[in-house]
């Protein structure tokens, strides 16, 4: 079993200008970056990278071209989360397939659902797919579901090949809930970037990150330091993280993200509406704000 440690980010799927098509040939650059940089694993076709937002066709396609130029090299975990839950079934099968280590799946969205159907929705997604490991993916900003510590210890108990949960409710109280009443098997990770240092250092495993997709480098100063004891490097490097971090959007501008590696000399071309690309002026407004960010914290493009 191969799981998240240390710098997990969200990629971004390049597409064509119009974000008609993915442009599976520009994946291969994307992740050499990623690598380089000194990132740990990717969090494919997540929130970031507009996962549900593409027909499951792409989704498949999409993946065996992140696993094909990641090479093993980094940790992959594969977003299968679908409004259908038959697709769901079908997106984990051929990730567990093509050779993801793991899989993730978000809590239901547009219903309000009770903790007793989260239970059951996991419930039989893990019987069904046996033991191969998954992720339990809380983003209630955008679910409406709120998972809750006492179904992810039930879910654990019942099925240990549910190894964790991917967290962006942005609520650090609750992680550390999390990883405080949960065992040491189970693998939490954090998607709030600002609580990034305070997870590691508290028991948490990883980050998954969109602007680290973007922006690895104080991610890896944040890991490298908690790693060796030296909290205060962390905590430092954690203030350059965070500015970047919201200089992008926090993860939420999907668009402006991309313009951003574009400036890092990656092709990532536009996205599928319903997002749409930020206007000249706008673009020229944001990019101000993060050069002036980037001067700051000392990094260029």
């Amino acid at each position: 079993m191969r799981l998240l440690e240390g710098v997990g980010v969200a990629p971004l799927t390049p597409m064509s200008a119009d974000g008609t098509k993915i442009e599976y040939g520009a994946i291969s650059n994307y992740v050499d970056f990623l690598v380089e940089k000194g990132v740990n694993g990717m969090f494919v076709l997540g929130t970031t990278g507009e996962g549900t937002s593409l027909c499951v066709s792409e989704r498949k396609k999409a993946l065996e071209a992140f696993i094909k130029a990641n090479d093993d090299r980094m940790t992959i975990i594969s977003h299968c989360g679908a409004a259908v839950f038959e697709d769901i079934l079908d997106l984990l099968k051929h990730s567990r397939a093509c050779g993801a280590h793991a899989a993730a799946v978000v809590t239901p969205f547009f219903f309000k659902h009770s903790q007793d159907e989260l239970f059951a929705f996991y419930d039989a997604i893990a019987t069904e797919m046996g033991e191969y490991p998954l992720y339990i993916y809380n983003i209630p900003s955008l679910t409406k579901n709120w998972i809750s510590v006492d179904v992810l210890k039930r879910l654990h108990q019942k099925h240990p090949w549910i190894v964790g949960v991917k967290d962006s409710s942005g609520d650090f109280v609750y992680a550390l809930s999390v990883i405080q009443n949960l065992p040491g098997t189970f693998n939490t990770v954090v998607g709030c970037d600002a609580a990034y240092s305070a997870v590691l250092t508290n028991g948490g495993k990883a980050c998954v990150s969109g602007p680290g997709a973007v922006f690895p480098e104080f991610f890896v100063k944040v890991r490298d330091a908690v790693r060796a004891g030296k909290y205060e490097e962390a905590f430092k490097a954690q203030k350059s993280l965070t500015k970047l971090t919201m200089a992008v959007g926090n993860g939420a501008n999907i668009p402006y993200m991309k313009s951003v590696l574009e400036k890092r000399g990656l092709k990532m071309g536009g996205v599928r509406m319903p997002l749409k690309v930020s206007t000249r002026e706008e673009m020229e407004d944001l990019d101000r704000d993060l050069f002036r960010v980037m001067a700051e914290v000392g990094i260029q493009f």
